[in-house]
């Protein structure tokens, strides 16, 4: 249709682009003598209907984030929507090309959150976030905002009758958020989960579920991405957290896009504008980066190792009792955390409690990444804690009645009643429960936004921690190590909240 003028006004004068919902060409104006983008579609059948409501949508809409739309009309059996002409590359095309920076990416990010929370605040879910749906300016000129969202083709309106049945897809299926890709009604967790994928991309330099095979992929989609700090162990940690926890599949567990907006932003100037990186600097920083490869195969080497140690321990070694004991405090460690700094973290428990120190333990699960892991490496502390007093005979923190039987090692039942059975005492659960609680506060309590306000219930979280450990142990704390309790405690936290301030909030405890 190059030549052809629609609409009694707009002269197509060259194709930049085409998708499954019509062909767009770059077009002139010739009344008011400015430069459109023309989209084209068929104007019979489903077609029809969703250039409508695309235009419905963008009618709606009035953001500098998002193309603004100038008509709509048909002519010659098709449909037409005339809209604002962003001359730029698409976010698909830099990312391919490495032409961003980290910080280019974090404010495009958050440009688009921006404009995501317009279209939702007036009742429009684009349902196809994805990055070729980005238009990107000069990221390093001075106008603002760098990114515009187009093409609400497949956009849904929240009052509007349904073009859709129950159970029909819509979308993209590669950016496209669980429920969306099973064909339930589309909210606005659905764009807050396609953002993330297409943040993850840009950030990561690939897709999490891209695979060797278009089969593979799609198997792939929808499950578990790779952490992106495996991928990215250089960007801030409280950033990469987020993005994973949009990307849950439950979308009432993904955050709100405010707090992926205000995490961006806070994050955005601390990291690298290094802006377009040559190809083989790109390909250092990728390669020093541990893969999820690596990170897996390390995993999977633990796990071997520890299944054979407890192999060898029950049946070579003749020691059925410490097979037992490693098969269940040590052998789910690494199937349950992905770092391996997170393995070997509930050893640091009985260690604090031979200090007097215990109550600090709670404050340093805060290594596990998110709130659920946080509980689970709090509660692994406790249980490694009152094994060790069990199996030493020492008082670490709560004491127990009596020492393994001697020889517990050699005996299954010796072992699960004098090392194991103590786990289960009032005292003990009691113990797990309050470590397993006050980890979970701990997302709960830090949201980086008010400072005095957080910095005084980080000293009441010390606090009562360490006063609840005082009723529960009686005297095993002397004054001084109560102390000092409190001040470790107290600098860990303070260390979580400072990142946190920095970076953003925390997701929403799932």
């Amino acid at each position: 249709m190059v030549g052809e003028r629609v609409l009694g006004r707009f002269t197509l004068e060259e194709r930049i682009g085409a998708g499954g919902f019509g062909t767009v060409y770059r077009g002139w104006d010739e009344r008011l003598e400015r430069p459109v983008a023309v989209k084209v579609l068929e104007a019979d059948g489903g077609a029809g209907r969703r250039v409508v409501r695309e235009a419905q949508a963008a009618a709606r809409l009035n953001h500098p984030g998002i193309v603004t739309l100038y008509e709509l009309g048909e002519g010659a059996g098709h449909a037409y929507l005339v809209s604002e002409l962003v001359e730029g590359e698409t976010l698909h095309e830099l990312t391919r090309d490495g032409a961003l920076s980290d910080r280019d990416a974090a404010e495009i990010g958050a440009e688009l959150c921006d404009a995501l929370g317009h279209a939702h605040s007036h009742g429009v879910i684009h349902r196809d976030i994805k990055p070729q749906n980005v238009i990107v300016r000069d990221p390093h000129a001075p106008q603002s905002p760098h990114a515009k969202l187009m093409d609400f083709g497949t956009a849904s309106l929240i009052d509007g009758p349904a073009l859709t049945a129950t159970g029909e897809v819509i979308g993209t299926i590669a950016y496209m958020a669980p429920e969306q890709a099973e064909g339930a009604p589309a909210g606005p967790p659905v764009d807050v989960y396609a953002l993330a994928l297409t943040l993850y991309e840009a950030l990561a330099g690939e897709h999490p579920f891209a695979r060797s095979t278009p089969a593979a992929a799609a198997r792939a989609i929808g499950g578990q991405a790779p952490p992106l700090a495996e991928l990215r162990p250089d960007l801030p940690a409280k950033l990469c957290e987020l993005i994973d926890c949009c990307l849950a599949r439950e979308p009432e567990h993904r955050p709100h896009l405010d707090d992926l907006h205000d995490c961006l932003e806070r994050a955005a100037p601390a990291l690298s504008d290094e802006g377009a990186l040559p190809q083989p600097a790109r390909e250092e920083r990728r390669l020093s980066a541990p893969s999820p490869r690596a990170v897996s195969t390390a995993r999977i080497g633990v796990v071997v190792a520890l299944s054979a140690l407890v192999a060898w321990l029950g049946l070579a070694g003749g020691l059925p009792g410490a097979a037992l004991v490693v098969a269940l405090l040590a052998l789910p460690l690494p199937l349950i955390f992905p770092a391996p700094a997170q393995w070997v973290a509930p050893a640091l428990a009985p260690l604090l409690g031979g200090a007097g120190l215990a109550p600090v333990y709670p404050a340093l699960s805060a290594i596990a990444g998110t709130p659920v892991r946080r509980a689970l490496l709090a509660a692994f502390g406790s249980a490694w804690l009152i094994a060790a007093e069990a199996i030493l005979g020492t008082r670490l923190l709560l004491g127990v009645p009596d020492r393994a039987p001697d020889g517990w090692e050699h005996s299954v039942a010796d072992a699960a009643s004098g090392v194991l059975l103590p786990m289960l005492a009032p005292e003990s659960v009691l113990i797990t429960l309050l470590w397993a609680g006050s980890a979970l506060a701990l997302g709960a309590l830090i949201r980086g936004r008010m400072i005095a306000l957080e910095l005084l219930g980080v000293l009441v979280w010390v606090a009562a921690v360490v006063a609840v450990h005082e009723a529960l142990a009686g005297t095993a704390h002397a004054p001084p190590a109560a102390l000092i309790t409190v001040v470790l405690s107290g600098v860990a936290l303070a260390a979580l909240w400072a990142r946190t301030a920095r970076l953003g909030r925390p997701p929403p405890l799932p």
